[in-house]
């Protein structure tokens, strides 16, 4: 006990010192010129006009676990808006339980990324909603089967039909990912703080 407190009393003046030193004025001109603060309404995303239906039905998509394979995995599995938007892992754990290689980044604020997933692969977050549901070791499910899944549930079926009007054929895997987007463009930015309640 002795020692803790001798260590604690070195310790303590050493970091009081620290902290007490002023940042430079060069680095804090450096940071202002590099980050900017994020805009407070929704971003436009590219050839997907944002509807408070696809918000919906993107919300229900993000949460529900019927678009994996198992019916085990939704998006939030990896992606949990509780916890900041990812899964705090050191690797994300899909289909079969098994181990990515890597592990989940954030889906706040991801809309203002200039491309999707660690390595950059897909150029928006249409494509991105799109990888996981079918990567073998993330949701493993195929466009077919969550598209069938989905038609079969008089509820999707309206809710594709709201978002998407004017088109012969609304429930599409290329519409389920524009939902997708449209949901994770409205959450972050302005919208952790306004929408919390209806998403938690």
């Amino acid at each position: 006990m002795k020692m803790l407190f001798t260590t604690m009393a070195v310790a303590l003046p050493v970091v009081t010192a620290f902290a007490a030193e002023p940042i430079s004025a060069d680095l804090r001109e450096t940071a202002l010129g590099t980050f900017k603060a994020l805009p407070s309404t929704t971003p436009a995303v590219a050839n997907n006009p944002i509807t408070p239906e696809k918000i919906a039905l993107g919300k229900a998509l993000f949460f529900d676990p019927r678009v994996s394979a198992s019916g085990v995995l939704s998006c939030n599995s990896c992606h949990n808006l509780a916890t900041g938007g990812d899964d705090n892992l050191e690797t994300s754990i899909g289909h079969g339980w098994q181990k990515g290689p890597r592990n989940a980044p954030t889906v706040l604020n991801a809309v203002f990324n200039i491309a999707q997933f660690w390595d950059g692969r897909a150029e928006d977050l249409k494509a991105q909603a799109k990888g996981p549901i079918q990567a073998g070791i993330e949701m493993a499910n195929t466009p077919d089967q969550v598209i069938a899944t989905l038609k079969s549930m008089p509820q999707y079926v309206d809710w594709f039909n709201a978002a998407f009007t004017g088109e012969a054929d609304r429930g599409t895997f290329d519409n389920l990912a524009k939902a997708v987007e449209a949901f994770e463009g409205d959450i972050g930015h302005a919208g952790p703080l306004r929408r919390l309640p209806q998403w938690r």
